[in-house]
Formats: structure tokens, sequence, C-alpha cells
């Protein structure tokens, strides 16, 4: 006889314990410190509201066997805002990870994101997006990974002899900062990128806007420190870039991941013509600080995509499926209108 399954929405502070064991026996690189900080900045002390954590148990028995979390974003389309919640940190533990558990947790979880919210969306893993297509989700496309080599004796190292690497990097790491130059002359506006702290008041002066046209998460200096700039959230930095009258234009919040400075948000304050020279100042910021290279992830507007490509940064294969659902509030919007980086995303 197959089992049945309830679902429940939990007490964030009661079941605490039991989400953080769920989580951080199947999600990849967390342990027990990591898992609490994702509980409480993610869903306790969320600014825009509690999140919601839904809990799949078999009938008969107190152990969750599963959990769906739900956090709350914002939304802005010009001068309105939208209520939309992440699906996120979506585990089923192996013995019950059937098909259907695992769609009753998500579809449950589709049900209160469409009573609740404006926009629902997800970034499944590839072993879940059959399940959230199941249960009525649409892909809106897929976040790409975006790469820029800057310095080449690793990769060099890798294919020929360690003498002959270290030879030919030196006319490859020059040849890569003379066209970084190139770029930057002929996009005229030469900005610099600084490191500031978290609680630096250039963060809150930014004007972060996607104008009538772009569908865009709320990217206040408050949003930007809980997503990012709170203790332990993975040694994240930030910088900003100046134009030549110290003007903030812009901003890169990043990390070093083994000599790649792994982007986890940007945005200009012109993005349509400013995310190249953000990029191209990063990139010479990044090099400064000894980084190998730099990556990015991005789903948007073509027009964007182009900046990232003249700033040299190419579309690597890796890549993970979005899944959206929109209600009545948004109006149907093309995939031109979005701007989802891993600002977007709680995956780490």
């Amino acid at each position: 006889m197959s089992e049945k399954y309830s679902i429940t929405e939990a007490d964030l502070l009661t079941s605490g314990p039991g989400i953080e064991a769920l989580w951080m026996r199947n999600l990849v690189g967390h342990d027990a410190a990591s898992v609490r900080v994702k509980l409480r900045l993610g869903y306790r002390e969320n600014p825009v509201g509690a999140g919601i954590v839904l809990v799949l148990a078999a009938d008969g028995s107190p152990q969750a066997q599963g959990v769906q979390g739900m956090q709350p974003r914002v939304f802005h389309l010009g001068t309105r805002a939208f209520r939309a919640v992440e699906l996120a940190d979506y585990v089923v533990n192996a013995e019950h990870r059937s098909l259907g558990p695992a769609l009753m947790l998500l579809r449950r979880a589709a049900q209160i994101g469409a009573e609740r919210f404006d926009l629902v969306y997800g970034f499944p893993n590839a072993k879940a997006v059959p399940v959230f297509v199941r249960a009525g989700f649409k892909q809106l496309g897929l976040l790409h990974r975006y790469a820029k080599l800057l310095r080449s004796h690793t990769q060099l190292a890798r294919r020929m002899p360690a003498p002959l690497a270290q030879l030919c990097a030196v006319v490859v790491d020059g040849v890569i900062a003379l066209v970084n130059a190139i770029r930057s002359r002929l996009r005229g506006k030469r900005l610099v990128c600084e490191a500031v702290d978290w609680d630096d008041r250039a963060i809150d002066e930014l004007s972060i806007s996607g104008g009538e046209t772009m569908l865009l998460s709320e990217r206040s200096g408050q949003r930007l420190r809980w997503r990012f700039g709170t203790l332990r959230r993975a040694a994240w930095q930030v910088c900003i870039a100046r134009d030549a009258r110290a003007v903030a234009c812009g901003y890169i919040v990043w990390r070093d991941l083994n000599g790649n400075a792994h982007i986890g948000d940007f945005f200009a304050t012109d993005p349509d013509s400013g995310t190249c020279s953000l990029m191209l100042a990063f990139a010479y910021f990044a090099r400064r600080s000894g980084m190998q290279s730099i990556s990015a992830h991005f789903f948007g507007p073509l027009r964007i995509i182009k900046q990232l490509s003249a700033a040299g940064l190419v579309e690597r294969p890796d890549n993970s499926a979005i899944f959206a659902s929109t209600g009545g509030a948004i109006p149907r919007l093309s995939t031109e209108a979005w701007y989802l980086t891993g600002f977007d995303s709680d995956s780490d």
C-alpha cells in the first residue's frame, strides 16, 4: 500500500530544527551554521515579510520528509510595485523522492503563490525541472553564465609544461590587458571601481531603476545588505563604479571563488548603455585584486547581453532554467522585459 502525505505551513520558530536538518542533508555545500543563517535571513527576518516553508510529512510520522521554501520579494515595473515570491530551498528526502509527494509539495506552493502573490518564480535544478513542468509552471528561459578571462597562466598550465606556460602567459596577459584598454577607450565613458563597506552611503544613493519597460526586483541599499552584506553571507564584497566626476554609476557585488571573481549582482544606473563600462571597470579592478577571471549570471534584454559581450564576457554552457507564473496584476511581458541575476536567487 502506497504512503499518504500531508503538507502544512511550518511555524518558523518551532519547526526550525527539522527544516535545518533537511536542508543540511540535501543541499550541497551547507552545514549546520549556514542553514541556520538561511532560515533566519531568508525567512524569519526577510525585510519584505516573513517567508513561508511548506513541510511534507508521511501520514503517521512526525518526521518532515521534504520542504519547499517561499521567499517574498518586491519587483518594480516603472512606478508599479508587485509582490513576488521565489520558490527556494526545495528538498525531499531520497526515500520519498517519487513524483507523487514531490509534485504534491510543489503544487501546494503554486496554489499559495497564486493566492498571495503577483509573481511566483524559481530556479530548479535539472532533476526538479520535470516536476515544475508537471506542477503547471512555464519555463521563462535560462539564467546564463557569462565569463571573461583576466589571467591566462592557470589555463595554459593545464595544456603545456609549467615553464612554457609561464612564458606564454606573459604574452597572452599583455594582449588581454591591451584589448581591455582598447575596449575602454572605445566605450568613451571610463569608470573606476572602488571597494566600499556595506554601510557606505553610496550604496543607498545609487539610482536603480529599470524604467517603464523592465521588470526588476528591488535593489535598495537595505535589500542589497540583506541579500549579501550580512555576516556569514559567504564573504560577498561590493564595489562602486564612478565616473571622472566621482559620480556613482553602478555597483558590482562579488566574491572570490578560487581565483574567479564570481559576480552575485551588477547594475549600472543606465543599464542599456552603461553595463559595458561597468564590467570593463570591474575587470580592471578584479585583475588588480589578483583574480584569474570574472563570471556573472544574467537573464534579460538582448541589448544588455550585447553590453556584456562588448565588455568581453562570453556565454558559457552551464546555465539554469527559470520558471515563472504571473497573476493578472502583472501585464503579459516578453522575455526582453526581465532583469534577473544571482541577486534574485537564494542558491548560495
